[in-house]
């Protein structure tokens, strides 16, 4: 990885983000983890939502309500909620070729849910207020250039009164590499950088391998700035919590002698 140019913009970052995930969206495809996928899928009841962000959902009532995903890729989890018993589901990505494969697990799943290709800050104004809960997953704050467009966009798709649910991998994880077990992989950066970084050596970290793809881009966010933005875009704090256990690509930092945090859950009610 290196820094970016400075004069990389909003816009570039985003058109180079979603061509370098469309190129890795047949890569995923050709994994064990993806044919597991659609035979899990193909079973009753599968799921693929862990313990932490099954008890979240269930507390908050997901039963017969609305949810949707922001940048939702397969949408192994939105399918997942299905589950729990949301009764509509729709999930919103900016890369088509992962968006084929989403409707292809609710497809093989035989789960009704819609799937849209679109910017998250452009996501059409026929969605705004529908949803109860909107869901955002392990690593996608990150590709979110601007945060308080990211947010404000997913308080206008809530209903009055809805949640938005964050489970994500700890910023404090931009200072460790996910393909080396060097701790820290990067002791001449800092945590709070905030010029993103440009890597080219592609997204498929299922196979932890990389090759020659459109480079991209990745935004460094303090927790503060999460929680911060939330904030400001008009949500009310209800619950976060810090956590040790990896929901990423940090499998090699959990159990450390001395403990680092490696994910959060952060649920914002809209207010007003």
């Amino acid at each position: 990885m290196s820094a970016s140019p400075e004069s990389v913009t909003r816009d570039d970052i985003i058109a180079a983000n979603r061509k370098s995930w469309d190129e890795a969206a047949e890569r995923h495809r050709s994994h064990d983890q993806y044919a597991e996928l659609l035979a899990g899928f193909a079973t009753p009841g599968y799921s693929v939502l862990d313990a932490t962000l099954t008890e979240r959902l269930t507390g908050l009532g997901v039963e017969g309500k609305a949810v949707a995903q922001l940048c939702c890729n397969n949408a192994r989890e939105l399918l997942s909620v299905k589950t729990l018993g949301a009764a509509r589901m729709t999930g919103f990505d900016f890369s088509e070729a992962f968006l084929a494969q989403a409707r292809e697990l609710a497809s093989v799943g035989k789960i009704e849910a819609e799937f849209v290709q679109t910017e998250i800050a452009k996501i059409p104004a026929g969605y705004d207020g529908r949803f109860d809960i909107a869901l955002v997953t392990i690593g996608v704050l990150g590709w979110m250039p601007d945060l308080a467009e990211f947010f404000r966009t997913a308080r206008r798709v809530l209903k009055p009164g809805g949640h938005l649910v964050i489970y994500e991998s700890h910023p404090l994880l931009n200072m460790y590499d996910d393909r080396n077990l060097t701790v820290p992989a990067y002791p001449d950066e800092s945590y709070f950088r905030s010029e993103p970084y440009r890597a080219e050596g592609g997204l498929d970290y299922w196979a932890n391998q990389e090759y020659e793809a459109t480079a991209c881009y990745w935004t460094f966010h303090k927790m503060s700035d999460v929680i911060m933005s939330l904030l400001r875009s008009g949500f009310a704090l209800e619950d976060f919590e810090e956590l040790p256990h990896n929901v990423g690509t940090h499998d090699h930092l959990e159990n450390q002698p001395q403990q680092l945090p490696l994910s959060y859950i952060l649920v914002g009610q809209k207010e007003g």
